[in-house]
């Protein structure tokens, strides 16, 4: 099966769940063996720069024996926090709704967010198959100044490889990943429907009331 199905980010399904998370944290589950890298001396910075992120987050995930789960997801939090441009992500998923928050209501939903991201994704440590990643090429985006970084997700079952797409962008001088493709679908673009969804059924007080309780309920459920 191809086409992946959509997440509902608040209630992630079975299937979309495990796919999300591998579309998410493919940028942290990986050896580049074999990886083929376009020439340019840009794109190779930026595919450089993904592949430092996977060294760093492959001993989060292998070294489950020795480590708690509040370790874990702590180095996790680190990986993320240094990879993506978190407040680019934030401000995009929630559209139009940032505009009309009140100030009380935009500095909630910062305060929560990265909490209910780590949380969300942490929680699914256990998910990682043995996946591994291939590097197709980097290209050049739509968007001036961003670069997209090809990859395929190769899955041991030997099942047709997914293909992952990564946004790579310049900021404050450094690289941050500012969005995720899986097979043509934006995890931003998800998301952003999702939160629209929920923020148009309970309002902005009620999304942020659903942030924090995923947030709480996610680390009761949590086991080393």
């Amino acid at each position: 099966e191809r086409t992946m199905k959509a997440m509902t980010i608040i209630s992630p399904g079975r299937l979309s769940g495990r796919r999300h998370f591998i579309a998410v944290l493919a940028i942290l589950l990986f050896s580049f063996s074999g990886a083929s890298v376009s020439a340019s001396a840009n794109d190779g910075e930026a595919s450089e720069f993904i592949r430092d992120l996977g060294e760093r987050a492959v001993d989060v995930l292998r070294d489950k024996e020795n480590t708690t789960f509040a370790e874990r997801e702590s180095a996790f939090r680190n990986i993320l926090v240094d990879g993506f441009h978190l407040r680019t992500i934030s401000r995009f998923v929630l559209g139009r709704h940032w505009r009309s928050a009140t100030k009380a209501q935009r500095q909630a939903y910062n305060d929560v967010f990265v909490d209910f991201i780590v949380r969300v994704y942490a929680s699914r440590f256990d998910s990682y198959g043995g996946e591994q990643f291939e590097i197709l090429k980097a290209v050049n985006s739509d968007v001036e100044g961003d670069t997209i970084v090809r990859t395929h997700i190769l899955r041991p079952s030997g099942s047709s490889p997914i293909g992952v797409d990564y946004r790579v962008r310049v900021i404050d001088g450094g690289y941050k990943v500012v969005d995720v493709t899986v097979e043509g679908i934006s995890m931003l673009h998800t998301h952003r429907v999702e939160f629209a969804s929920v923020i148009n059924r309970k309002g902005m007080d009620g999304f942020l009331d659903e942030l924090r309780a995923q947030v709480v309920a996610r680390g009761k459920n949590a086991v080393n």
